[in-house]
């Protein structure tokens, strides 16, 4: 935490385990996913460039807790597994779901935070946001309140996090959806149960029709 902090004096840095997490999720400890972390390991990779997102993955979804995390969790509404894995270390933007979100990170990441109550006039001000260490093996749920995106990286070789949604969520908005454009937060919405806050700096969202909605510098974290 102490290199952490060295390098990032820009961000306020703390541990998942601080009392400080509570405003944006809590640690999940009654869950085992060794399995995951597993299949993770041995049966996903890290792209050379860039990161990877696959909603859902009949691998994980195939392997214990799945139904427990199902059941618990999201109250028995359907549920996708799927995984993250990558090499930003860029804040780029910022996502919410109106839904929890359950992170498991395989390897050690950062995640660059902020509340839904931040934003004014449905955009955001990046002094608002905070980074939390996450070591490799830690379970998260993110309330549906937690601005989020793609983890940040602690090492060259990347990092590697199972993301679990309510079913369907992050994938193409059908073509006949009826968008009410009166309403403000309806310029964020991206996906199906996502919607996005892109930082002016990240072309690519903005080109599939995200909103710049972000203010201030695209926040990097620093490992070494």
């Amino acid at each position: 935490m102490e290199k952490l902090r060295a390098l990032n004096p820009h961000l306020p840095m703390h541990h998942v385990s601080a009392s400080r997490f509570a405003n944006y999720g809590r640690v999940l400890d009654a869950y085992d996913f060794s399995l995951w972390l597993s299949y993770l390991d041995t049966q996903t990779v890290v792209p050379p460039q860039g990161n990877i997102y696959l909603p859902a993955d009949p691998g994980l979804e195939a392997l214990p807790p799945f139904t427990e995390v199902r059941d618990t969790l999201f109250a028995g509404i359907a549920i996708q597994a799927g995984y993250c894995n990558g090499n930003s270390s860029l804040l780029n933007g910022l996502e919410y779901h109106k839904s929890i979100e359950v992170i498991v990170a395989q390897t050690d990441l950062v995640l660059q935070l902020a509340d839904y109550g931040d934003m004014v006039n449905f955009t955001l001000d990046v002094a608002h946001i905070e980074a939390f260490f996450v070591p490799a093996g830690t379970a998260l749920e993110l309330k549906p309140t937690a601005l989020h995106l793609a983890p940040n990286k602690l090492s060259d070789a990347g990092f590697k996090a199972a993301i679990v949604l309510p079913q369907g969520t992050n994938t193409d908005l059908p073509a006949e959806a009826k968008i009410q454009k009166n309403d403000p937060e309806s310029r964020l919405l991206f996906k199906k149960g996502k919607w996005m806050l892109a930082h002016p700096e990240n072309p690519v969202p903005i080109a599939k029709g995200a909103v710049a909605a972000l203010i201030g510098p695209n926040l990097q974290v620093h490992y070494k």
